[in-house]
């Protein structure tokens, strides 16, 4: 039978869709500079526009982030939905500019399709009544961007179960303990819901890691009491366990650091004020044939139907000759003597 880790590593978040933070960095700041080319001849020239950075662009999805999470507790979808729902939206933004499609649009097709890929019915009308001014073109509109920017990999790996799994060995092996390890896991299960999404560490770190980096900043102990120090056998056994619990230790308090960067308390305190001159500046650069999304998407369609027709126009001059319709060109002629069902027996 597969290990947990085994199944992880032949899925698609970790084939697809990990990356080390060099190159996440290396990605968003060309996903930047490409924006910037395309957009730049739409824009007015005096004054130059002046266009967000990338560091700017990872703030404004960050705020997003956590706008998604507020709409999606509003509407009663469950924990590791919204969970996926962030990770598919943050996924997006790696190869696509907030200057190009808007967040405000896509977080809410990013909950709705979210619902879709982890089977849990939410109508779209139900979804779009609740949300005010959101249409259910508007929110059918960017879908098929959300899955071309996410290369149609729609397997999330969250660690929240590796958390239950912690759970329940730490109350076999201290079932003293039971009061601490309650606390230590509803304060470790909060952490999971908000700190993950608004980092990086679903890029760069496995569930079970991001698990335990969560729990060590709870209670430490923990973590010692799920990784031992010493392992067992002779020496050369002794120094290789050591050796490979320092390595998961070194990556689990690195994980550990990005998560302390977003506490939970954030998704109540989050930059309201401090975002506002942001988000104006990028009123000023957006991508203008992109502003509304829906017009955008009808004028891509009606440009895919024209071509149809006019490649439906091409063949058939092919078939029948060019000029004039296919009825009206090369007729057979028939001789009105000749019986068409051949001569009399």
């Amino acid at each position: 039978m597969a290990t947990e880790d085994a199944r992880y590593r032949s899925s698609s978040q970790y084939r697809v869709w990990s990356y080390s933070p060099a190159r996440l960095q290396e990605l968003r700041a060309s996903t930047n500079a490409l924006a910037k080319q395309q957009i730049a001849p739409h824009l007015p020239a005096d004054p130059a526009p002046d266009f967000v950075t990338a560091e700017e662009e990872l703030r404004l999805v960050q705020w997003a982030t956590v706008e998604l999470l507020r709409a999606g507790e509003f509407l009663g979808i469950p924990t590791e939905i919204r969970a996926t729902a962030a990770i598919f939206f943050r996924r997006f933004y790696v190869t696509n500019s907030v200057m190009t499609y808007a967040p405000t649009e896509l977080l809410k097709t990013s909950l709705f399709f979210a619902c879709k890929a982890e089977n849990h019915h939410m109508s779209l009308g139900e979804l779009s009544s609740k949300l005010q001014g959101t249409t259910a073109e508007q929110i059918l509109a960017g879908e098929f961007l959300l899955c071309q920017g996410m290369r149609f990999c729609f397997d999330v790996h969250h660690p929240f179960r590796a958390l239950e799994g912690a759970i329940l060995e730490l109350r076999r092996q201290a079932p003293h303990e039971e009061e601490r390890i309650r606390q230590a896991h509803v304060r470790t299960r909060e952490i999971l819901k908000f700190s993950p999404l608004m980092t990086d560490v679903y890029f760069h770190y496995t569930p079970s890691q991001i698990m335990m980096a969560a729990l060590q900043m709870v209670d430490a102990g923990f973590v010692d009491m799920l990784i031992p120090g010493s392992g067992s056998g002779d020496d050369t056994a002794t120094a290789a366990y050591t050796q490979m619990r320092d390595r998961i230790m070194g990556a689990i308090a690195n994980c550990r650091t990005m998560l302390e960067e977003e506490p939970p308390s954030r998704l109540t305190e989050f930059w309201i004020t401090p975002m506002k001159p942001l988000r104006r500046k990028l009123q000023k650069c957006r991508d203008p044939a992109r502003l509304d999304l829906v017009a955008y998407q009808r004028s891509k369609r009606e440009e895919a139907l024209n071509k149809e027709k006019k490649d439906a126009n091409i063949a058939d001059d092919d078939v029948f000759g060019g000029g004039g319709s296919a009825r009206d060109t090369k007729r057979r002629k028939v001789d009105a003597v000749e019986d068409p069902f051949g001569p009399a027996l």
